[in-house]
């Protein structure tokens, strides 16, 4: 598929910065002048993304899905894994500079200003997740974005573009040192109307724990 630049970048900057990441080749010192791939892993289930990540890659440059070993020694028995893995190209080494600080991943403003339905279908796919408590007479829900590996400014600053872009009220949490994302109860049923359009189906779960609650909206 042809993707129009702004839409590229929207769409790289968010799978990098959710889930994905663009990192600089092996041995290599992060200000090194060797240009930066980017690389995903995945469980096998949610193949749709990473098969969507790959064809919005390709309009960049070559990539590759294989399976991902597990090098684990730990007799635990985890769920088979993809891993993506694109060439080396300048694109990637650009976004690098963005999303990356001392090399710590964070929140890029320029991206923020691209945030829209898709981008934050990107984000609850990659870092969503939902939970219904149905102790009572009417279900509660919850919708959860585990921003956690973010500053609070960070997760501020993405909350103010969530709302400015799409009128969803969400609010910055605290679990033990981290913080994240949680959609305001009044907010669940636009949530739910603005990502779902985007959400592909190996996500789709998400959406089933809190069908009680949907089905009454």
């Amino acid at each position: 598929m042809n993707i129009d630049p702004k839409q590229l970048t929207k769409l790289v900057s968010y799978m990098a910065t959710f889930d994905g990441g663009v990192y600089v080749p092996h041995k290599k010192k992060p200000d090194s002048k060797v240009n930066c791939q980017f690389i995903l892993n995945m469980r096998a289930e949610n193949e749709d993304y990473v098969l969507w990540v790959k064809e919005t890659l390709e309009n960049i440059t070559s990539v590759r899905v294989k399976s991902k070993k597990d090098y684990n020694t730990d007799g635990y028995n985890r769920k088979p894994q993809l891993r993506l893995e694109s060439n080396r190209h300048p694109f990637f080494t650009k976004i690098r500079d963005r999303i990356y600080i001392d090399n710590h991943k964070v929140i890029d403003p320029h991206m923020l200003k691209l945030m829209d339905a898709e981008a934050l279908a990107i984000i609850f796919m990659c870092d969503g997740g939902t939970s219904l408590d149905n102790r009572h007479k009417n279900p509660h829900c919850k919708i959860d974005l585990h921003t956690k590996g973010f500053s609070y400014a960070d997760n501020m600053a993405l909350s103010k573009a969530i709302y400015d872009k799409t009128g969803i009220n969400t609010k910055v949490h605290k679990h033990s040192k981290y913080f994240y994302l949680n959609v305001a109860t009044k907010s669940h049923k636009l949530f739910y109307e603005t990502v779902k359009p985007y959400v592909l189906p190996s996500f789709d779960y998400k959406f089933e724990r809190i069908a009680p609650v949907i089905a009454g909206w």
